[in-house]
């Protein structure tokens, strides 16, 4: 531990150039979603059996989508002949959009009854689509261009769009809780230290710790295959700065005591990793164990190892020396 007091500064450097690496080196965790999708179930899921299956009975690649024109009111039957005029255009463009089994009222007149709406506010068209590692946005302008000559309102929806929707609401819903989360705890944390300088220091040495974490999770993301979700980066966080402050008050409030004991900085360094740095250990491995079941698929693991994490955690705190 004298050791590491006396090589901080160069231990600092090192924590910089590595989280300068990794941040550089971070593919786009986005992305690597819309690419990829969210994987949260395994292999021998039913759920995912049944869809490799059914993926193996469809003639062409791609996911279901529609098109939806709508006017509140009714469609009229010029802006119905648009409508007719812009799927045509769509359809003659299918295989530069990607797009195959084209389903409309105006070439299938049998499905007519189906795809309009006996209130004639509602027209859609049903296609299957192929991404081709294309993002979903310039999918959706190509369309939109094909489409610009209609004046009823349409949308696009279905599983690609969907997910492009529900993955830009969560990256706002992670920035969001980030600014919080930071903003939340610098108030706390300044109104226990009643000082700026400690509570800068925890977040700082918490900001390293999460790029450097995000930065390999990423990796292990992108080359080892490692499941992923739209929660991936919000849970990182709220871990993170959640419990990485909680260590960062229990690291200073004991290097108090120990200076008001009259020991040096050093010494009471020392003295502080070998108490509280053990409670520290101790907690992170029981973390470290509720999340890993946290990924079973048996909820009864779950629950036993966030009631064990609870127990070992409360008992190492009020025990260790």
């Amino acid at each position: 531990m004298r050791g590491i007091i006396k090589a901080r500064w160069i231990i600092l450097c090192l924590w910089l150039v590595a989280t300068v690496v990794l941040v550089a080196m971070q593919p786009d965790i986005n992305a690597i979603l819309r690419d990829r999708g969210q994987k949260a179930l395994n292999e021998d899921s039913p759920s995912v059996q049944a869809d490799a299956i059914l993926s193996k009975m469809e003639k062409s690649k791609g996911t279901n989508n529609l098109i939806v024109f709508h006017d509140k009111t009714k469609i009229s039957n010029n802006e119905l002949n648009q409508i007719e005029q812009g799927v045509a255009q769509f359809r003659d463009d299918a295989d530069t959009l990607g797009v195959a089994e084209i389903m409309d009222p105006f070439s299938i007149p049998e499905a007519k009854s189906s795809l309009i709406s006996k209130d004639k506010t509602t027209v859609m068209v049903s296609f299957k689509l192929d991404k081709k590692s294309r993002e979903i946005d310039d999918i959706k302008k190509a369309i939109d261009q094909r489409l610009d000559k209609v004046t009823v309102t349409h949308y696009l929806t279905g599983e690609d769009f969907i997910n492009n929707d529900y993955l830009k609401a969560s990256q706002g819903g992670v920035e969001k809780s980030a600014a919080l989360t930071v903003l939340f705890i610098l108030i706390v944390l300044v109104i226990m230290f009643r000082s700026i300088v400690t509570p800068v220091i925890s977040l700082l040495a918490v900001m390293f710790s999460y790029l450097c974490s995000m930065g390999i999770a990423a990796q292990l993301i992108d080359k080892a295959g490692f499941p992923l979700t739209s929660l991936t980066q919000m849970l990182l966080i709220l871990i993170l700065f959640g419990i990485g402050t909680d260590y960062n008050i229990l690291l200073f409030n004991r290097f108090k005591e120990e200076l008001a004991n009259g020991l040096s900085v050093d010494d009471a360094i020392v003295s502080t990793y070998q108490t509280a740095g053990k409670t520290i250990v101790y907690s992170i491995l029981t973390v470290f164990i509720a999340l890993q079941h946290f990924y079973s698929l048996n909820r009864r693991s779950i629950s036993r190892a966030l009631s064990w994490s609870l127990v070992l955690r409360s008992y190492y705190s009020r025990y260790s020396p």
